[in-house]
């Protein structure tokens, strides 16, 4: 039987951890150490590469923008 559930509940709770982080801080140290933290839950296994890909491009389209200048 197929899950209804995308992700464990600790992947939305990083999910959400870094979503209400980077609306109050934006890109701050505190959203770059939630990232990280966020990395090594998945590098050790307790996150999906599809929740930490989620994480990671969500932080980095929304809050982590690099500005350019020419």
């Amino acid at each position: 039987m197929k899950s209804f559930h995308k992700y464990s509940i600790l992947e939305y709770e990083q999910i959400e951890k870094i979503r209400k982080i980077g609306e109050l801080y934006g890109n701050s140290p505190e959203l770059k150490n939630a990232c990280k933290e966020a990395y090594q839950l998945y590098r050790s296994g307790k996150i999906s590469a599809d929740c930490y890909g989620k994480i990671y491009s969500d932080a980095f389209d929304n809050y982590l923008k690099i500005n350019v200048s020419f």
